[in-house]
């Protein structure tokens, strides 16, 4: 046994405690269960947040989220808190929610509703990725890709109804979709029906 492991690994309990205990008014089923503290102890402890600071990252999560967190999600916020010394007053926008950001906008500015494109880019996702799998493993079961899909539609719902509340109140990362999204002048866009 290590013994810096292990200091490593109860400063960080006390870390992950110190968040938790900021989520105890979500349902049990989106609070942090116990059994992962270990797991979530040694990553948190390497961000060098304090148990303050873990606080502030449980108080501001518990405030703009009503899902539960991922542990990578968590450390982008205390390494956040840690380097700048404050956390935005809204979610953080992660390369995936900024990347569909970047795609809506592409299909504003080809004149596209919101409405109209929902479908294509579904339809455009599930290329991509199956082409991914014919191109470079396909021996793999097309029932696991289907799943595969089906997972990332589910996580997409998941965060979802956070992210348009934001967009709605004009805040967040993702608020310049706002106008798009939800005051679509349509003599501005063209869907074909």
């Amino acid at each position: 046994m290590n013994i810096f492991d292990e200091s490593v690994s109860l400063a960080g309990c006390q870390l992950v405690k110190a968040f938790a205990a900021c989520l105890s008014s979500f349902p049990e089923e989106e609070q942090i269960p116990k059994s992962a503290f270990d797991m979530w102890s040694a990553p948190l402890a390497e961000t060098g947040a304090s148990e303050d600071q873990m606080r502030q990252v449980g108080e501001w999560y518990a405030l703009h989220h009503k899902t539960a967190p991922s542990l990578p999600y968590v450390l982008g916020a205390a390494r956040k808190l840690v380097l700048n010394g404050s956390l935005p007053r809204h979610r953080l926008a992660g390369t995936i929610e900024r990347n569909a950001m970047a795609i809506l906008h592409a299909a504003e500015t080809l004149g596209l509703s919101a409405d109209g494109c929902a479908q294509a880019i579904i339809l455009a996702g599930t290329l991509a990725h199956l082409s991914h799998y014919r191109r470079s493993l396909p021996g793999i079961d097309r029932a696991y890709q289907r799943q595969e899909i089906e997972g990332m539609a589910r996580m997409s719902d998941y965060a979802a109804d956070e992210i348009l509340d934001e967009i709605a109140s004009g805040n967040g990362d993702l608020k310049s979709l706002g106008p798009y999204l939800f005051y679509l002048d349509p003599d501005l866009y063209q869907d074909d029906a």
